[in-house]
């Protein structure tokens, strides 16, 4: 019995069958004689068992090579070439990812770099796009995003240089890019900038010499003289970030908030917003500077820190409104500086206690307690060495040079603001209630923080020279702008167009649907000889998520004028 391995190839090219017979199956190279008339020309190369002997691929090399064989050519000559090529070539197998393709549309969509200066690198946009879309789904360093390029669906013919020049490129376009971005995420989006939710992390490094942007500071993940930078960042109500800006590692938070805003105003233009912020910011320096420029705020207040006239207000029960699960109060007062200075500006506190908030309070309290107790000896002491994995010290008290015991007066006084927590505003067109409701999506830049941190992975940074610390942090930037613009706008669409009303795309489940999307491609000699497409029987999920979202971005894509 013959079987043939292609029937489809032209008359004049040779084909590889096979013929089974008793001894084993033995190949042959022949000319295609028409449908059902066999071959002709044909000629012997050997048995199966001992060519997968010399080449475990040979079926598939001898099929590729066949096509450049014509019946021409001297026999002699075509059985040599079939014979040599087995001996040459091995397949090669690789999978790559297509599932990436997803976020190159909507960068493309979003025409980020049309605004950077013309460059010598004809690769440049293919990098950007790639390394834009790899951060947001493998998160490497750009070196390792060099390696494995090859894994995924890209365009890129340049070198590992080329890659590290991307990060000056960055910089040196970092305002036009930025501008050109927001304006083009607002005009997909239909966002109005009115609420801006500003914050700003610590961010380490793994190791370099302390110059530049890099300073030891105190990390926010309890770590003390960590070698650092300060980012600080703004994101409006969608969640979609707005704007970053970099300070040195020693820069305290309170000190990032004016030079951030100014910058914010001079890049974008903005008037008529309303900043929120937390406590962190919560100083008269930057509360003063906001009523100067005539920006209004919601920042939440120190209740803790506020005078002992204060303190006595809010723990006074007349005038709160309400009921035991939630009630408020409010106070206006004048805008003074040392008391004095009068600026003609009227501020308002709003005082609130939450039933839910106060076990929050009371239980991560208890929390710090015992981790606290566990380290004490038999007199109640802990050493500092051991506190310096601790995050809070406003229970303890020092005694020596260095060790400390629990302050059980700062215990007591804490436990009465268990509840309350305090919001400070210029807005007096909102209500109470309105002013805490505003508030509350500040959580959107905190996890926009989270997301730069786990799924980003913006640290530890593996990257020395200040141009490439600041372009590194751009290009995490700018694949955060990208991931969040793309889950608004697939989660909008699975609302309003297809009333999935239940359903949302997280950046976590995003990200495993786009690793699921791969292809496995066998190449010969660097030509492509099969494509196969993997079932993803173990993942079948998070495939069927990449399937929607597919779908979804095609329609979004048709719908959008930029």
């Amino acid at each position: 019995m013959i079987t043939m391995y292609n029937y489809y190839m032209k008359v004049n090219n040779y084909i590889i069958g096979k013929n089974k017979r008793a001894k084993g199956t033995y190949i042959f190279a022949g000319i295609s004689g028409g449908y059902g008339a066999g071959t002709k020309k044909q000629i012997g190369l050997g048995w199966l068992e001992q060519l997968e002997q010399i080449n475990p691929d040979v079926i598939s090399i001898l099929k590729t090579k066949a096509k450049e064989l014509t019946e021409d050519m001297e026999k002699d000559f075509v059985k040599q070439e079939l014979l040599n090529s087995i001996q040459n070539q091995k397949i090669t197998v690789n999978s790559i990812n297509y599932g990436i393709e997803v976020i190159y549309k909507f960068i493309d969509k979003l025409q980020i770099f049309e605004s950077i200066s013309k460059t010598k690198h004809k690769d440049l946009k293919s990098i950007l796009e790639y390394c834009i879309a790899s951060r947001i789904i493998n998160s490497n360093s750009i070196i390792r995003n060099f390696e494995i390029k090859d894994n995924f669906i890209n365009t890129i013919k340049s070198q590992k240089d080329a890659f590290y020049s991307l990060l000056d490129v960055l910089v040196e376009n970092e305002k036009s890019i930025l501008k050109n971005l927001n304006n083009k995420v607002s005009k997909i989006t239909n966002r109005e900038i009115e609420l801006v939710f500003f914050d700003s992390s610590t961010v380490y490094f793994e190791t370099f010499q302390r110059d530049g942007l890099r300073f030891p500071g105190y990390s926010k993940d309890g770590k003390f003289k960590e070698d650092q930078v300060v980012l600080g960042m703004a994101t409006d109500i969608n969640g979609i970030p707005i704007h970053m800006k970099l300070f040195k590692g020693n820069t305290a938070d309170p000190n990032t908030f004016i030079p951030f805003i100014l910058d914010l105003k001079q890049t974008y233009q903005i008037n008529n917003i309303t900043i929120i912020s937390d406590k962190g910011m919560s100083t008269n320096r930057n509360i003063r500077f906001l009523e100067d420029l005539g920006i209004n705020f919601i920042i939440s207040y120190r209740a803790k820190s506020g005078s002992a006239e204060f303190k006595n207000y809010i723990l006074d029960q007349n005038g709160y409104v309400g009921n035991s699960e939630f009630r408020y109060k409010e106070i206006e007062y004048k805008s003074l500086w040392n008391n004095k200075r009068f600026n003609g500006k009227t501020r308002r506190r709003i005082i609130t206690y939450s039933k839910s908030r106060a076990i929050k309070d009371r239980e991560d309290r208890k929390i710090l307690i015992n981790n606290f107790e566990k380290r004490q000896n038999k007199d109640g002491i802990v050493r500092g060495e051991q506190m310096f994995a601790s995050k809070k010290y406003k229970f303890f008290k020092q005694i020596g040079r260095s060790d400390f015991e629990l302050n059980y007066e700062k215990v007591l006084e804490d436990k009465k603001f268990d509840g309350i927590y305090v919001y400070e505003t210029n807005r007096a067109d909102l209500t109470p209630q309105e002013v805490v409701q505003t508030y509350q999506n500040q959580w959107r830049i905190e996890e926009n923080f989270r997301t730069l941190k786990t799924a980003l992975k913006v640290r530890p940074v593996y990257v020395w020279t200040n141009s490439h610390i600041k372009g590194h942090f751009i290009l995490c930037y700018l694949s955060l702008v990208i991931i969040k613009t793309i889950i608004h706008l697939l989660n909008e669409s699975f609302k309003k167009d297809a009333g999935l009303i239940d359903f949302k795309i997280t950046t976590d489940n995003f990200i495993k649907a786009i690793l699921t999307a791969n292809k496995i491609v066998k190449k010969v000699d660097n030509k492509i000889i099969e494509t196969l497409f993997e079932t993803n029987e173990n993942n079948k999920k998070d495939f069927q998520n990449y399937v929607l979202i597919k779908k979804f971005t095609d329609f979004i894509h048709s719908k959008l004028d930029i």
